[in-house]
């Protein structure tokens, strides 16, 4: 009689030629929330490095890991964040560069040590692989995806950051590591634990794809220019500022983008260097407008000391969609489109960055808070739509002003009481009125009126155009 040799139930069921689980029928098929079986090629097409740093919490500004991108990115340019403590570096490309795995983690971990910056790094041919070793402290370098399941199955669970009731429940089933994890049968531990957890350990094992967002830095225009002689006359620096301004439209057009701030600074012999901070009233790349607006605000400038340095920096950069300009007009003159966000540009530039501002509404009763300022100004012909009939005036005074002569009712009344839980609840009956010139009642300035309804006061809240 021919022996047999049966498989042990612990072996690995997330293997691709594991059996199925223990009491399931031939015929019946896999539940629907275990994703299908991952073919038993690893995947080897990429090649990740994690680097963790274990001094980072929840607290930690997520511009922190940002200015560390920067820094990885020296390596490669595919550098991805895993908050709250970590980032992911692309180095499949990097390896033949910087000639083996060796020299290019040694390059890596000598970036962080010259940053004072303690941190843990591991490379594995899949996204979590990498990451679970460096949470866990192993430094391993492993470019070969048939040894992840090796290496991964001695890492405790707490390595994969999951929920703590997850974690809790494994725990107490006696599973504390991935490698007991990973013996468990694959559709019991689906219907057990969300289906994510299944799909994080093919992830780990490098038999599913996982796509990372890249990191991509906010892109600014800096540029400054020596002067060959100090400058103390604030007239000659819009000549010295000219080809800054030159190179920052240039940079803009190549990159079909628009700024809407801008910096100059100018720096002295001694002292602080004096900052210039100037506004746009909309996303623009067009040198003209940004002379405009500096030749403006410098105009009004006083200089402290001369100048021995021009440095210009802009804000982010903004996707900018050119308009289109009337036919009969020309370009950057009178009746273009653009005229108005230059007018806006030049009030601020002369009289201040929030004396000019634009209005907003709030969806609100109460007519003194109906709407907020704004900084940026928008061309709109789009009225809101008003739940009221009777039409409100465009200007309303700072304070409603009381009133004492005679009044020629036109239209109301309309009631608004709101405002009760905050402490300020008001109850008037709004009406349209003409003020009383004469005694021949000859009608004045059209007013937008109410009665309080305690006191029965009149007030003047507003003037029709």
């Amino acid at each position: 009689m021919k022996s047999r040799t049966a498989k042990s139930r612990t072996a690995d069921l997330f293997a691709a030629d594991a059996l199925p689980a223990p009491h399931a029928r031939p015929h019946e098929a896999i539940p629907r929330a275990v994703p299908a079986q991952p073919s038993s090629r690893p995947r080897s097409n990429q090649l990740w490095y994690a680097v963790v740093f274990p001094e980072f919490n929840e607290t930690q500004p997520q511009i922190s890991l940002q200015r560390l991108c920067l820094h990885a990115q020296q390596f490669t340019s595919l550098v991805s964040i895993e908050m709250p403590n970590a980032l992911l570096l692309e180095i499949k490309g990097s390896v033949k560069l910087f000639g083996s795995l060796g020299r290019l983690h040694a390059d890596i971990d000598a970036v962080w040590r010259r940053l004072a910056l303690k941190a843990h790094g591991a490379a594995a041919p899949s996204t979590l692989a990498a990451l679970w070793l460096a949470r866990a402290g192993r430094q391993v370098l492993l470019e070969d995806p048939a040894l992840l399941a090796g290496h991964l199955a001695a890492l405790p669970l707490a390595c994969t950051s999951w929920d703590a009731d997850r974690l809790r429940t494994l725990n107490a089933m006696g599973v504390r590591s991935v490698g007991e994890l990973l013996r468990l049968p694959r559709a019991g531990v689906a219907r057990r634990f969300e289906p994510a957890t299944v799909l994080d350990l093919d992830i780990a094992l490098a038999r599913q794809a996982a796509p990372r967002r890249a990191f991509v830095p906010r892109e600014r225009f800096r540029a400054r220019r020596d002067l060959e002689m100090e400058i103390e006359n604030v007239a000659y620096l819009e000549t010295a500022v000219a080809p800054l301004i030159e190179r920052c439209a240039r940079f803009l057009r190549e990159r079909q983008s628009g700024i809407q701030n801008l910096e100059l600074r100018l720096r002295h012999r001694v002292g602080p260097a004096t900052r210039v901070r100037l506004g746009l009233a909309s996303s623009t790349g067009e040198q003209r407008r940004l002379t405009d607006v500096v030749a403006q605000k410098l105009s009004r400038l006083t200089l402290a000391a001369p100048v021995r340095e021009v440095e210009l920096i802009s804000g982010s950069l903004q996707p900018f969609i050119e308009t289109p300009l009337d036919a009969f007009s020309r370009v950057g003159g009178a009746g273009g489109r653009d005229t108005a966000p230059q007018l806006v540009e030049r009030l601020r530039a002369r009289l201040g960055e929030q004396t000019v501002y634009g209005v907003c509404s709030i969806a609100e009763h109460r007519p003194e808070a109906a709407w907020r300022r704004v900084h940026e100004l928008r061309e709109t012909t789009d009225r809101p739509a008003a739940d009221h009939e009777m039409p409100r005036p465009v200007w309303l005074l700072g304070e409603p002003v009381q009133l004492c002569g005679p009044l020629l009712l036109e239209q109301g009344p309309e009631r608004i009481e709101s405002g009760w839980w905050d402490g300020k609840g008001i109850a008037r009956d709004y009406y349209i009125a003409h003020q009383v010139q004469d005694s021949r009642q000859t009608r004045g300035a059209r007013l937008w009126v109410f009665q309080e309804r305690q006191s029965k006061c009149w007030y003047v809240h507003g003037v029709f155009a």
